[in-house]
C-alpha cells in the first residue's frame, strides 16, 4: 500500500468521492479503511431502516404488504448486547439526520423505534448528532420518530411541516431537548397558535444565531424574544402561496445581521431601514403585489443608503399581470440609486412587467457595477400579449468591457443576428473577456436566425457555457437549435484561436531570425 493511503486526511478525501456501495467494499480493507469508510459512510444517515440494519436485520412485517402500507420491523429483535456492539461501532459516527415520513406511510418504521426505546442505553442514540432535519406530519406518528433522536448536543434543526396543523406540542419538545440551538428553521403554518409557541420557543435560545420562521404578518414578537438579537446573523421568512407576508420586521435590533430574507412589501421594508446596518451583505425580498417603479427606486435608495457592504440583492415578485392592471414599467432612472453600490456582486430582479431597458442603459449598469458576477433583470415575461424589448446582443459588449468577474447574465431581449451585424460587433469585442461566464439565461427572449445567433455566441462565449432559455418559451424550438449548435461553434472558435495563435508564433519567430 503507498504511503499517502495512510494518511487519514487524504485517505479521507479519497474515499469521500466513493459511492456508498463501493466504501462497503473499502472497509473491508483493513482497520483504517474500515474506520475512515464508515465515518464518511454514516456522517449522514437519511434511511433509518438501512441504518437499524447494522443493529439486526429488518424485514417488512407479515400480513401488511396487502394494505400497501409496509411496516418494517426487526426479523430477529435485537437485545442489550446487540445495541451495545451497535452504539459501539455506528451510532458516534452519525452527524447529520434527515427524515422524511410520508403520509401514507406514517407508521412504516413504528415498531423499529419502539424496539430501539426499550433496548438502548441511557445516553443518546446518536451522542454526536450535530443536525436534525424532519419533514413529515406532526400529528400522524411523526413526533415519536423525530423526537427520539433529540439532545443537547443538536446545534441545528429544520422542520417542515406538510399541513396546516398546529404544531404547539411538537415546538415545546425542541425547547426542552435542544436548548443550544444555533440555527432554527420551522417550515410550519402561520397559525396564531403556532405564532405563541415559536416566540416562545425563540426566547428559550439562547445561542440562536441564524432563524427561519414563517410568514407572520407581524415579525416583531419572534424578533424581540431574541435573548440576544446581536448574535443573530441570518434572519429569513418561511413564505408559501397564499401565506400573509410580514408588515413588521424590527431590524434596527439586529446589529448584526448579514443575511436577510424576507417575504415583506417594499414600503414596510423601507420603513425597516431606518438605521445603518453594516454588516448586511445579503438581502432577499418576495413581495406579492405590484410594486410601482417608484417604489422599487424607494427600496434601492434605503438599501444603497443604509448597507454599505451589500454584495448580494434579489427583488422577487409572486404576482401575474391582470387585464385589469396598468403596465408600469422599471426604467434606468428608477434604477440609478443601484449604481451607487459598488460593492454589488449579484443582483436580481423580478417584475410582473417587461423592464423598459436598452443597451445604452446596460451600458451605464455594467460601468459602474464593476464588480458583478451575476446580473439578471426580468427574463420571464408573463405580460399577456408579450411586449417587445430593446435590448439586444450587443449589450453582451458592455459585459465585455466592465465585468470581467461576471458569470451569470440573465436578459430578455431580441436576439436578431445577421452576418455583417455580428462581424460588427466582434470587431469591438475585447480579446479574452467573458472568461469567467458560464450561464446565459435568455428566458422569453425573442430570436430570429438561430444559426446565425449561436455562431455569435461561439466566438463570445468560453468553452462550456450554457443557454437557458425557459421551458415555455414562445422561441423554445430556436433556442434548443442554438443550444445544439453552440457546442459546434465554441470548438470551431477554439480551434480558429489555436491556428491565430500558432501563426502569430510563427510570425515573432521569423521576425527575430531576420532582425525585424
Amino acid at each position: 500500500m503507498h504511503e499517502a493511503l495512510r494518511i487519514p486526511e487524504i485517505l479521507c478525501i479519497i474515499l469521500g468521492s466513493l459511492a456508498k456501495r463501493h466504501l462497503s467494499h473499502c472497509a473491508s480493507v483493513c482497520k483504517q479503511w474500515s474506520n475512515v469508510s464508515l465515518d464518511i459512510m454514516w456522517h449522514e444517515v437519511s434511511d433509518l431502516r438501512a441504518f437499524f440494519n447494522l443493529l439486526a436485520p429488518v424485514g417488512v412485517q407479515s400480513g401488511r404488504k396487502k394494505t400497501g402500507l409496509e411496516s418494517y420491523t426487526f426479523l430477529v429483535d435485537p437485545e442489550p448486547k446487540d445495541w451495545d456492539r451497535f452504539e459501539k461501532n455506528y451510532c458516534w459516527r452519525v452527524r447529520r439526520l434527515t427524515l422524511k415520513i410520508d403520509p401514507g406511510e406514517d407508521a412504516t418504521i413504528n415498531s423499529l423505534l419502539a424496539r430501539v426505546a426499550l433496548i438502548r442505553s441511557c445516553r443518546p442514540i446518536l451522542p454526536n448528532l450535530t443536525e436534525i432535519s424532519y419533514t413529515g406530519l406532526l400529528d400522524r406518528g411523526f413526533n415519536e420518530c423525530a423526537t427520539l433522536f433529540m439532545h443537547e448536543g443538536v446545534s441545528k434543526a429544520c422542520i417542515s411541516q406538510l399541513e396546516a396543523l398546529d404544531c404547539h406540542s411538537f415546538l415545546q419538545v425542541i425547547r426542552s431537548r435542544m436548548p443550544l440551538l444555533t440555527h432554527l428553521e420551522l417550515g410550519i403554518s402561520p397559525i396564531p397558535q403556532n405564532l405563541a409557541m415559536v416566540n416562545e420557543l425563540v426566547a428559550a435560545l439562547p445561542r440562536l444565531q441564524s432563524l427561519i420562521v414563517p410568514t407572520f404578518s407581524d415579525a416583531s414578537p419572534v424578533l424581540r424574544a431574541l435573548v440576544d438579537p446581536a448574535k443573530l446573523t441570518s434572519f429569513q421568512t418561511f413564505y408559501r402561496l397564499r401565506d400573509e407576508i410580514s408588515s413588521v420586521v424590527p431590524l434596527s435590533i439586529l446589529p448584526h445581521l448579514n443575511d436577510l430574507r424576507i417575504s415583506t412589501r417594499y414600503r414596510s421594508l423601507i420603513a425597516s431601514l431606518q438605521s445603518r446596518m453594516s454588516q448586511l451583505t445579503i438581502i432577499y425580498v418576495l413581495t406579492n403585489i405590484l410594486e410601482s417603479p417608484s417604489d422599487v427606486m424607494a427600496l434601492l435608495s434605503a438599501v444603497v443608503q443604509t448597507c454599505p457592504n451589500l454584495s448580494s440583492l434579489d427583488l422577487q415578485c409572486d404576482r401575474v399581470p391582470r387585464p385589469d392592471d396598468e403596465p408600469s414599467r422599471i426604467q434606468m432612472k428608477h434604477l440609478k440609486p443601484l449604481l451607487a453600490c459598488s460593492t454589488l456582486t449579484e443582483f436580481y430582479l423580478e417584475h410582473p412587467y417587461a423592464l423598459a431597458l436598452d443597451n445604452k442603459d446596460i451600458e451605464e449598469m455594467t460601468s459602474h457595477l464593476k464588480a458583478l458576477e451575476v446580473l439578471s433583470l426580468n427574463t420571464i415575461v408573463r405580460e399577456i400579449p408579450k411586449p417587445t424589448t430593446s435590448l439586444t446582443l450587443e449589450a453582451l459588449l458592455s459585459f465585455a468591457r466592465h465585468c470581467p468577474r461576471i458569470g451569470t447574465i440573465g436578459l430578455f431581449l431580441q436576439a436578431d443576428m445577421t452576418v455583417s451585424t455580428s462581424e460588427e460587433i466582434l470587431a469591438t469585442f475585447p480579446s479574452n473577456s467573458l472568461q469567467n461566464l458560464y450561464r446565459f439565461e435568455v428566458g422569453d427572449s425573442y430570436i430570429n436566425n438561430p444559426m446565425a445567433v449561436a455562431s455569435f455566441l461561439g466566438e463570445i462565449l468560453p468553452p462550456g457555457a450554457e443557454i437557458y432559455h425557459h421551458e415555455f418559451c414562445t422561441a423554445r424550438a430556436e433556442w434548443e437549435q442554438v443550444d445544439k449548435s453552440l457546442p459546434i461553434f465554441l470548438e470551431k472558435a477554439i480551434q480558429t484561436r489555436r491556428r491565430m495563435d500558432e501563426l502569430k508564433k510563427r510570425i515573432r519567430e521569423l521576425e527575430s531570425q531576420i532582425g525585424v
